[in-house]
């Protein structure tokens, strides 16, 4: 394959963030987001690398965190003759510590009107019409990752892990390989259409 895009994967978090963790089920499972982020962005990479689609693992490290800065320089400052997208993985939570019911997947872009919305909208449709799952819609937001990035940015939150239902998807491999794989699908249609995606 003839590549058009380096596809930048921001797994956010880490494992010394704090918070960012489900509440404990029953059976003493317990959903760490850090985790369940590097596990998409694992499972993406294997078959972005198969398909001979360029990538490029963000945050690499487990240990720790990286701050949202050291993010953005990382990819601002990643050199590559590839046209740059970033995409940052991550699943949702709210409330206050307890279950509450929450449901759905939701993609965030800085600005409406350009090319980071464009992006936005087309993961968010193909996320809802692979899985299933409630559609929260395209939204903007101040998040660093996506206001900062010389680049098209974009913040894909998977799901609630502080709903007692949605946690037990998002604990799944069966579930996570579903969101690599459609992931992956999307991104292959942005690479077949190339830079005319954006027009």
């Amino acid at each position: 394959m003839v590549n058009i895009f380096l596809w930048i994967l921001d797994n956010g978090h880490g494992k010394a963030t704090p918070g960012k963790r489900s509440p404990v089920l029953a059976d003493g499972r317990q959903l760490l987001e850090y985790e369940f982020n590097r596990d998409i962005v694992s499972r993406l990479i294997v078959k972005l690398n198969g398909a001979g689609i360029a990538s490029h693992n963000l945050v690499p490290e487990i240990a720790g965190d990286i701050s949202l800065t050291q993010r953005v320089n990382r990819a601002n400052n990643l050199a590559s003759p590839l046209t740059k997208l970033f995409i940052s993985i991550h699943a949702n939570a709210t409330g206050k510590g307890g279950w509450v019911k929450a449901s759905g997947t939701e993609t965030y872009c800085y600005k409406l009107g350009g090319k980071s919305e464009r992006l936005a909208k087309y993961f968010q449709q193909k996320l809802v019409a692979s899985l299933g799952w409630k559609d929260r819609g395209v939204k903007t937001a101040d998040f660093t990752v996506i206001q900062k990035t010389s680049m098209p940015a974009i913040l894909i939150e998977h799901g609630f892990y502080t709903d007692p239902d949605e946690v037990l998807k998002l604990l799944d491999p069966a579930w996570r390989e579903k969101i690599a794989e459609s992931h992956f699908q999307t991104i292959k249609e942005i690479e077949q259409a190339g830079l005319t995606f954006f027009k």
